[in-house]
């Protein structure tokens, strides 16, 4: 059942996360062995189709039965990040981290999902201090941990924060797989550190190893022909300072990424890409629809606040944009509350 559920993660196929651990839920109980499991895969599945209450719920649930399940507190930490929930996350996974953090292969992406909490308050030295010492302590080359650092890395420089050498230390890591071509999601991950590390060879490299997985008739061919290829393109055309040729080749692509997997909360690199794109190219009218969307569906969040407050002065509105920092700053403020007990335990 894990296989199955990590199979249809890997392949954006978000409805089956739910669906299929609802075919066996009549067959279990708290009787049988393992249901706790069971249920934290199933919470996962509802929230990544958007029924963030049952989400939370049946993760919780999960953790009553087995409250060192990594997967249930990652579903419910998911919940907070969709619902702009910063506060709660942040003492969330603290208040928990005694069990998921210890001897266990998810820790490093739990501590990345606190990582994000902590960008959300634009806490930049906590962020790379979880980075350094929780996501990327050492120069592995596992996938999943480079896939995370490379999405931190890739937010941080999107908001102008200089990571200093980390780029490179991270680029030397994936330079070894560039001619894989094996997993589109991943590529794009490499794409994120051979870029912010300047390595254009690596880029172009990657570029051609997408570009022959998009002749493939396979599964990650079409991964990489509908998404990764032009996300790839994107990308490099950010690097380069082309920002109108980044946001006109990302538009396209951006309502189709669930396509090459990941989760949402992993896939809004993307869309955070693309608005930044359309600041960066001075284009206020599509900046501020795209703001627009983000405030309108998580509405406590600064970061998208602050976003929409860039991109009302893009178009001169400078009292409008006031008032949406002020906005920001408000809903900072009343989210740093809950987590006053907790900060420590991180």
């Amino acid at each position: 059942m894990q296989t199955a559920h990590i199979g249809d993660f890997a392949l954006g196929q978000s409805t089956l996360l739910r669906d299929r651990m609802a075919q066996v839920l009549p067959h279990w109980n708290d009787d049988v062995p393992g249901y706790g499991y069971v249920l934290g895969m199933h919470a996962f599945g509802l929230e990544e189709t958007g029924l963030y209450a049952r989400a939370e719920d049946t993760g919780r649930r999960a953790l009553e039965l087995n409250r060192r399940d990594p997967w249930a507190v990652h579903a419910v930490a998911h919940v907070m990040e969709m619902q702009g929930r910063i506060g709660d996350g942040i003492e969330w996974l603290t208040s928990r981290a005694p069990d998921w953090s210890i001897d266990n292969g998810l820790a490093f992406h739990n501590w990345w999902h606190l990582a994000l909490h902590h960008l959300e308050f634009g806490e930049h030295a906590r962020v790379l201090e979880i980075y350094d010492t929780r996501i990327r302590p050492a120069p592995t080359s596992v996938a999943l941990e480079m896939v995370d650092a490379s999405a931190m890395l890739w937010r941080l420089s999107l908001r102008g924060v200089d990571v200093g050498t980390r780029w490179q230390a991270l680029a030397a890591a994936w330079a070894p797989l560039a001619d894989d071509g094996y997993y589109a999601f991943n590529d794009v991950h490499a794409m994120f550190a051979l870029v912010g590390a300047g390595d254009w060879a690596g880029v172009e490299r990657v570029t051609g190893s997408l570009q022959r997985a998009a002749q493939e008739t396979g599964t990650n061919g079409m991964m990489s022909r509908d998404v990764g290829l032009p996300l790839a393109r994107a990308i490099a055309a950010f690097g380069r300072g082309q920002y109108a040729e980044a946001m006109n080749t990302l538009l396209p692509v951006r309502a189709s990424v669930h396509r090459f997997g990941g989760s949402h909360a992993q896939r809004d690199v993307v869309q955070l890409t693309l608005l930044e794109a359309a600041l960066r190219a001075g284009k206020a009218a599509q900046a501020r629809a795209l703001a627009a969307e983000r405030t309108d569906l998580k509405r406590t969040s600064p970061l998208n606040w602050r976003l929409t407050a860039r991109a009302l002065e893009s178009q001169g509105r400078a009292d409008d944009a006031k008032r949406a920092r002020d906005t920001a700053d408000l809903h900072a403020a009343a989210q740093r509350t809950p987590r006053t007990a907790t900060r420590e335990a991180a």
